[in-house]
C-alpha cells in the first residue's frame, strides 16, 4: 500500500508535506504517518488499507485498460507500416516506393491528373530511390499497388483489434501482436 496514496484518495484537498508527512525511517517497520496536520482525524492503517483497496482497479477496469492500450499500438503499428512503404512491379520488375504522407498525396494527386486525361505520359516518380519514368498505364499500377498495401495494413488493424474487443482476458490480448 502507498499511504500518501491512500491519504490523498480520503482527503483529495490535502497536500503532502504540508498538511500530512509520510516516512518512512528504513528500520523494516515500512512507512507511516510521521505528522498529521488536517483538522479530520489522522486515519488508522485500516482506513489506509480500505482506501488503498477502493482506490485498485476493478478486473473489468484491467481488461479495458489492457484492451485500449493494445488497440493504441496496433494503430501505431498500423500506420508505421503503411508509412514504410510498398514494392510495386509496374515498370516490369520490383521496385521499392516511398509511402509517407507527401509520398501518398503526390501519388493521389497525380492519379487524378491521369484520370482527368490532363497528364498522360512520361510521369517521373521514384522507385528504389531513383527517378523513372512511369507511363500512364504503369502510373496506374503503381497507384493500384499503393492503395492495395494500405487497405491490407488497414484491414489487418481492423482484424487485430476486433480479436482484441473479443478477448476476455489480458493474457489473451497481450498475444495479440501485428
Amino acid at each position: 500500500m502507498n499511504i500518501a496514496q491512500a491519504i490523498m484518495h480520503l482527503y483529495p484537498q490535502s497536500i503532502p508535506m504540508t498538511d500530512f508527512i509520510v516516512q518512512d525511517d528504513s528500520d523494516g517497520n515500512g512507512p507511516y504517518i510521521a505528522q498529521w496536520n488536517l483538522e479530520d482525524p489522522q486515519p488508522t492503517l485500516d482506513d489506509l488499507q480500505s482506501a488503498w483497496n477502493a482506490m485498485q482497479p476493478t478486473p473489468v477496469q484491467v481488461l479495458n485498460d489492457a484492451r485500449t492500450a493494445k488497440i493504441n499500438s496496433l494503430n501505431v503499428a498500423c500506420n508505421a507500416s503503411i508509412l514504410a512503404g510498398f514494392t510495386s512491379d509496374a515498370l516490369g520488375t520490383d521496385n521499392a516506393y516511398d509511402f509517407a504522407y507527401h509520398d501518398q498525396i503526390n501519388l493521389e494527386s497525380t492519379f487524378n491528373a491521369i484520370s482527368a486525361e490532363i497528364h498522360m505520359d512520361n510521369i517521373k516518380w521514384k522507385a528504389s530511390g531513383v527517378p523513372q519514368s512511369h507511363t500512364s498505364e504503369q502510373f496506374k499500377l503503381l497507384y493500384a499497388d499503393g492503395l492495395a498495401h494500405k487497405n491490407a495494413n488497414i484491414s489487418k488493424y481492423w482484424e487485430l483489434k476486433n480479436a482484441v474487443l473479443s478477448a476476455s482476458n489480458a493474457e489473451d490480448i497481450s498475444s495479440i501482436s501485428w
